[in-house]
């Protein structure tokens, strides 16, 4: 298959899984309802109670839930791709003149796009509840470009487990670790106040750099170090999720044929 029929294949592929989206209202709320109502619950029942070192905690907790939206849409885009697969469709796909790098692509674009779409819902609530970033146009260009790579990865994300689960009620299990790992984070409250043992692992795993980047981005005041850290945690994973996507499809297609 020519490469010039990847595009309109990939677009094809990509409009099919956007319609799943928008016709699945249970997901709709799973997806992006439930990262709003726990917007809400920490601002309005948590954040008085919460010290955050002079930041307003709205201001504090808006980079933890954006991703923790993202994780969830990527629990979903794993769902939607192990149904793909133990359903067949993967494989009659395979057989159809349909270029092979649109399969899993289409759901890597939808993904991308219908999370970029729930990040946009939760940053309006976030403004109408109070969220006021101070970044100047380096901070929300550099904090684009770190919510976009993490869209990337989570969607790769998706792809894997979601070829390697065996069964499609398991799928998307990988996204509550996700979130359990945003919850041991900087994402809520700072590391400083917990155990010395929590709080080693609060510092060094991926999620805690990504939300002081992205937070720091966005209040003024972006860090270096941070801002590596996270963009080599993000790219290093996607680029492994990707990796084994790839590693993954070609023998779970098979085994349908």
């Amino acid at each position: 298959m020519k490469l010039v029929h990847l595009v309109p294949d990939m677009v094809a592929l990509t409009g099919r899984m956007l319609r799943h989206n928008i016709r699945s209202p249970d997901t709709i709320m799973t997806v992006l309802g439930m990262p709003v109502m726990i917007l809400l619950a920490f601002v309005f029942v948590l954040g008085g109670a919460m010290r955050t070192s002079g930041t307003r905690y709205v201001d504090y907790v808006v980079p933890a839930v954006v991703l923790m939206c993202v994780a969830s849409g990527a629990g979903y885009t794993a769902f939607r791709v192990n149904l793909d697969v133990s359903s067949g469709i993967f494989a009659r796909l395979h057989t159809m003149p349909i270029a092979r790098s649109a399969i899993l692509g289409g759901h890597a674009v939808a993904s991308v796009a219908a999370n970029a779409v729930s990040v946009a819902v939760i940053l309006l609530v976030s403004l109408l509840i109070g969220y006021r970033p101070r970044a100047n146009l380096a901070g929300w260009l550099l904090s684009a470009a770190l919510v976009g790579l993490a869209l990337v990865m989570f969607a790769s994300m998706g792809l894997a487990f979601g070829l390697m689960s065996r069964g499609v009620e398991g799928s998307s299990m990988f996204s509550y670790l996700v979130i359990g790992l945003l919850f041991v984070s900087s994402g809520f409250a700072p590391t400083s106040t917990m155990p010395t043992p929590l709080r080693a692992f609060a510092d060094y795993q991926p999620m805690t750099p990504v939300i002081n980047a992205i937070r720091d981005a966005q209040l003024g005041a972006p860090r270096t170090a941070d801002t590596w850290t996270a963009l080599a945690w993000l790219t290093g994973l996607a680029v492994a999720f990707g990796v084994l996507a790839h590693l993954t499809a070609p023998r779970r297609i098979r085994a349908r044929l």
